[in-house]
């Protein structure tokens, strides 16, 4: 039904770096929520079949492709990368649609520069994982197997050794460490902002008035005749008597699932709560002059015939700071995480040399 306006909201959430920890990271997802690092992803095992392998990006793992600070980076990082933005990898073959694969391609490449920056600003400035950390985070790791000799059997298998997996995950607890130092701290907002920020934006925190909406819709086809038009109408007209008599939700929203010619059948007819913003002129009227639990006569539509329910209603309201203080926080905090990110990123590129292989 289109008399309902949709409003696609997309947050886009740039996941910055995140050293992929491979089959180990797989079987033993710890607890630890990392400030900077992605969702632990899924690498392919070390022996996946001969087709798999085939399958694979034609450049050998250890092309170099890039260099930072003379630091090299290699193929294999960046497959790394590209299965942890693209979880399905290994089940394409090492590959990724190909719609997709140039712009992904593009991402895993600055995520894993970036990565490789903070690592060395983290070892110039002598930055240590503190004890108690790292034993934290080890225990975590090696509780998610059934005894110490499995977990060491699968972190050898999937990095060679014991050793250098604990590197690699040292690294990762390094750069984490650093990025929550220059982003996530500096970009904490206090009660006293949010307060502020409140008072000066109170228009933005109005509920609009609102109506709990569901709706009975008898479609009229676009190139729909005279005759057409008043036939669907006869059928609006039988199911209104139908639904005048609905006592309460439930029976209205039965009625809807048997009779109503829209996509909201299956959920009753049920908008849930709607404002005026958000329905189009032709029923705004009719809806909003509704008390709760009434029901509209038949109110033609761009659509067809609609019949209207309110199954409550609730008037424009100025919410208070109690009620939006978390919400406030978290949008400022988001907002000023961005510009933190953006701002160390360029301090650190600008002092490194980067090369593209």
């Amino acid at each position: 039904m289109n008399f309902v306006k949709r409003t696609l909201i997309i947050t886009v959430a740039i996941l910055l770096t995140g050293l992929p920890l491979g089959l180990l990271a797989q079987q033993m997802q710890s607890a630890h929520t990392p400030t900077m690092s992605a969702p632990a992803p899924v690498l392919p095992s070390r022996d996946a079949t001969a087709s798999d392998a085939s399958a694979a990006l034609a450049r050998p793992p250890q092309t170099p492709i890039a260099r930072v600070n003379n630091v090299v980076l290699t193929q294999t990082q960046l497959d790394e990368e590209m299965q942890r933005l693209f979880p399905y990898y290994a089940i394409h073959g090492g590959r990724v649609p190909a719609g997709a694969e140039v712009e992904l391609r593009k991402q895993a490449m600055h995520d894993m520069v970036l990565h490789e920056l903070v690592y060395q600003e983290a070892r110039r400035r002598n930055l240590q994982v503190p004890l108690a950390a790292w034993q934290k985070r080890l225990r975590e790791m090696r509780q998610r197997f059934a005894t110490r000799q499995a977990y060491e059997a699968v972190a050898t298998k999937q990095y060679g050794s014991v050793a250098a997996f604990e590197h690699r995950l040292r690294r990762v607890m390094l750069v984490e460490q650093l990025w929550n130092l220059e982003v996530t701290r500096k970009a904490a907002v206090t009660d006293q902002a949010a307060r502020v920020y409140y008072q000066g934006h109170l228009s933005q925190f109005v509920r609009p008035e609102s109506v709990w909406l569901q709706t009975i819709t008898i479609k009229i086809p676009a190139s729909a005749t005279a005759e057409q038009k008043q036939q669907a109408k006869k059928i609006a007209e039988e199911i209104l008597v139908k639904a005048k008599a609905a006592k309460n939700y439930e029976e209205f929203g039965m009625l809807a699932q048997q009779l109503s010619q829209d996509d909201w059948r299956v959920m009753m007819g049920d908008h849930r709560w709607v404002h005026r913003a958000a329905v189009t002129p032709d029923i705004e009227q009719p809806l909003f002059s509704l008390k709760a639990g009434e029901i509209s006569g038949l109110v033609e539509s761009s659509t067809g015939y609609v019949i209207l329910r309110a199954n409550d209603h609730k008037q424009k309201r100025q919410m208070s700071y109690t009620e939006m203080a978390s919400g406030i926080r978290q949008r400022m905090e988001k907002e000023k995480r961005e510009q933190r990110s953006s701002e160390f990123e360029l301090s650190l590129n600008n002092k490194a040399k980067v090369e593209m292989l």
